[in-house]
């Protein structure tokens, strides 16, 4: 067989291969946003207070300067993990990041335009009215607006200290949102929990996985959300598909994903 015959054939079969691929994700990801079977009513009425910002696609725990400043070319909002100790405020997930030293101020200081982003912060520790204060005048130094801050807390003192400082909350939806056994009693129930956190703490969205946002959507259609989809490193055609599809959902303000390189920062 001549060479061109073997080229033209491989090209054929690569072509094939990748559009099989391309139509199965198609149909995958369009399966991963099927309606939820609803078991109450959903509440019409968005129970929150008006978004103020545009919709944003942020990436995924941005926690070193190189990552910083590989991705800030692509992404308008930058998610980081905050880790606390004394007069430290750590861009970190946990006590083994922590022992790395790399402050908030470095990523911060490591983007050319840092006003620009939106910031979801993570908070992994809570935060003393001292270090709220603190890490507020680190984000003027960079002179980003309080607008651009959004704080990710659960539930509780921090929580109570972010609202009472005018800042803007990301209030988790409770674990197990999604869970109701496909019974009427505890959907009900699960809804009512979740609509009394967001009443007492008035968040600016709700944050939640991908896995609950199916229920969410379906109980809470207007409520404005942050929803994040962090299951897959590798390169994958559901990511951009997966975007396509919650950006067609005007209450998802935030739709936060994993990307790394190849040397995974």
């Amino acid at each position: 067989m001549r060479i061109y015959k073997i080229i033209w054939l491989g090209t054929v079969i690569s072509l094939a291969l990748a559009a099989a691929y391309g139509a199965f994700m198609y149909v995958y990801t369009d399966h991963m946003f099927a309606p939820v079977t609803l078991l109450a009513q959903p509440n019409p009425a968005a129970p929150a207070l008006a978004w103020n910002g545009p919709a944003r696609v942020f990436v995924h725990k941005v926690n070193t300067p190189k990552r910083a400043q590989r991705k800030e070319n692509k992404f308008d909002g930058f998610e980081v993990d905050v880790w606390t100790a004394g007069n430290e405020i750590l861009a970190a997930h946990d006590e083994k990041q922590a022992a790395k030293k790399i402050t908030l101020e470095a990523i911060f200081r490591a983007v050319k335009n840092p006003a620009a982003k939106m910031w979801w912060l993570d908070l992994k520790t809570n935060l003393t009215p001292q270090q709220l204060q603190d890490l507020v005048l680190t984000a003027q130094k960079y002179h980003i607006p309080k607008t651009n801050l959004l704080f990710e807390a659960a539930a509780g003192p921090t929580a109570r200290l972010i609202k009472q400082n005018g800042l803007g909350l990301l209030l988790p939806i409770p674990d197990g949102f999604e869970q109701d056994n496909q019974n009427p009693a505890r959907r009900n129930t699960l809804n009512k929990q979740a609509l009394a956190l967001w009443e007492e703490y008035q968040p600016v969205a709700a944050v939640a996985s991908f896995g609950k946002y199916g229920h969410l959507k379906a109980y809470f259609p207007q409520m404005p959300k942050a929803i994040y989809y962090s299951s897959t490193r590798r390169p994958s055609l559901k990511k951009p598909l997966m975007k396509q599809h919650i950006q067609k959902d005007p209450s998802v303000k935030i739709f936060m994903l994993d990307e790394y390189t190849w040397f995974n920062l």
